[in-house]
């Protein structure tokens, strides 16, 4: 059986509301995406095959198949109503109590803190509600944006897989840096 997952999350500034498959959310998303194609695209593959609605709405009916048996958990990051971006605990493993974490913003709204809150208000659930022991996160090594998120959210640097992928962006093989942390060091 899966986890049950909350509908919204509250910070001081932020509402992480799960993204659930409904043409007004692939709509949202689908727009902040297309604005920031360029922004995004060196670090998110997935961009390139995010073309149309249709497709943002396939990918939420796809991804709330993870959801439903408890394996993947997404959410839009808002502020006030705005939405910003995203932030999701995926590859959740109940039995090893781990997961990983994964997130993007919005290029207007880099730099203002709001990716380390939503960090801060997923992992409070992650590590409480959910009963993880072990939350990653991972990123490409050049993306210092992500990384320093990770660095100010306290996980721990753990590795550099080389040459991970290959990036069709920059026409190379690519490293994959890794970060951690665990319940214990949750405060």
């Amino acid at each position: 059986m899966g986890l049950i997952f909350k509908d919204q999350l509250k910070g001081e500034r932020l509402i992480l509301k799960r993204t659930i498959p409904t043409l007004e959310m692939a709509k949202t998303m689908f727009i902040v995406i297309d604005a920031n194609r360029q922004h995004l695209k060196p670090w998110m593959p997935w961009v390139d095959l995010t073309l149309t609605v249709e497709d943002t709405m396939k990918y939420l009916f796809e991804k709330e198949v993870d959801t439903l048996k408890g394996e993947k958990v997404e959410y839009g990051i808002f502020i006030n109503d705005e939405y910003i971006g995203n932030i999701s605990v995926f590859d959740i493993n109940q039995k090893n109590q781990s997961a990983e974490m994964g997130y993007w913003l919005s290029a207007d709204h880099v730099r203002k803190g709001y990716m380390t809150e939503a960090v801060q208000i997923l992992e409070k659930e992650a590590f409480t509600h959910l009963n993880l022991n072990r939350i990653q996160i991972c990123c490409d090594e050049q993306n210092q944006a992500s990384a320093g998120v990770a660095k100010k959210c306290g996980y721990k640097y753990e590795g550099n897989l080389r040459e991970y992928r290959f990036s069709e962006y920059f026409g190379e093989f690519r490293n994959k840096i890794f970060f951690s942390k665990l319940r214990s060091e949750y405060k």
